[in-house]
């Protein structure tokens, strides 16, 4: 179980960086002082935000933790 956590948390980890190192240089790049805002973006802004998504993903694993306990309950 705590071995499935760990390989989890480093998969989170791991792509994190790719994609904050793949958004570094985008923006090295680009040297622009407006962002543009990419279509995905404009058609989803809720959905596309990384905070929101670090709730659901989080309130996510929370319930399958508590489903988990609440099967395994002897």
């Amino acid at each position: 179980m705590i071995i499935t956590f760990v390989l989890v948390g480093l998969v989170v980890i791991v792509s994190g960086l790719f994609i904050t190192l793949r958004l570094g240089k985008q923006v090295e790049n680009r040297k622009s002082e407006l962002d543009p805002e990419p279509k995905a973006t404009r058609n989803h802004p809720i959905l596309l935000n990384p905070v929101f998504l670090a709730y659901v993903i989080g309130f996510g694993g929370l319930l399958i933790f508590a489903a988990y306990l609440f099967l395994t309950w002897k």
